[in-house]
């Protein structure tokens, strides 16, 4: 079971799988701006804002991780 979501880590997205090209760490769920992050914790994932190397974001709550 995966611990850590890092720049690089292939997630599902309503787009299909895609690799993440940034990290924020957002105060809130929802939010649009946060801190950049190398890697999170998977606990904290719908608090993060991802953007993905096919030129799409998403919130941490629309995204699920891949094994």
């Amino acid at each position: 079971m995966r611990k850590q979501i890092k720049i690089g880590t292939t997630l599902d997205t309503r787009f299909g799988e895609s690799k993440v090209t940034k990290i924020e760490l957002c105060e809130q769920e929802g939010e649009k701006y946060g801190i950049p992050m190398k890697a999170v914790w998977v606990d904290l994932k719908d608090r993060c804002l991802f953007v993905f190397e096919n030129g799409h974001w998403q919130y941490g709550y629309q995204t699920s991780c891949i094994s």
